[in-house]
């Protein structure tokens, strides 16, 4: 009898690690799904303005052919590939709240059409700002390793960026307005241009 206990018991232990490996690589799969710019740009009713001013902006079409999808740039540790469990976990919940305040948006009415969010504009990429402020710009630096930062037609650019590191206060978007999203003033009737 106890026999037959011992290989219950291990029997329930392995059912229970498949489902376990087959839930997180669901979770995995959807989450890398959900964060690609194209689930962003095309599924998210929401994001139609932003992912055109996506497709215009530097980060959309680099000189290297590399592009930051939407969540390298707007979740929390998504940039950095070498992240450990718990800072998965404030990823996917950054991902949760910045999903559900987008969703919440659509569904109060407030971003449902092209002119409401062309109307929200000032306010979204103020709150994009916090945010990355708040972050102390980690998502640009997941990328943007400045020891490395060198061009040899633009050597100015490595020492122009010498000290900014972590914890400093520094601003990229003060410099880097249009960086991940650019709207011109022929994108939609009432768009403001920010570069004006």
């Amino acid at each position: 009898m106890e026999n037959k206990s011992k290989w219950f018991i291990s029997g329930i232990l392995l059912i229970g690690a498949v489902v376990g490996i087959l839930f997180l690589s669901v979770v995995v799969s959807v989450v890398n799904w959900a964060g690609t710019t194209e689930f962003c740009g095309t599924f998210c009713h929401d994001m139609e303005v932003v992912y055109t001013a996506y497709k215009k902006g530097q980060h959309a079409r680099t000189p290297s052919g590399k592009t930051a999808n939407c969540s390298d740039c707007h979740l929390a540790y998504h940039s950095n590939e070498h992240i450990g469990p718990v800072d998965y976990v404030f990823m996917l919940v950054d991902k949760a709240k910045s999903g559900s305040v987008s969703a919440w948006g659509f569904v109060r009415g407030r971003m449902n059409t092209v002119e409401k969010q062309v109307a929200m504009r000032p306010e979204l990429i103020e709150t994009v700002h916090n945010h990355m402020k708040h972050q102390d710009f980690s998502t640009c630096r997941g990328c943007h390793n400045f020891d490395n930062m060198y061009n040899p037609k633009k050597p100015f650019v490595a020492q122009l960026h010498k000290n900014f590191k972590p914890g400093k206060g520094v601003d990229c978007l003060a410099c880097h307005p249009n960086v991940g999203h650019y709207y011109g003033p022929k994108d939609h009737a009432n768009a403001p241009d920010p570069t004006k």
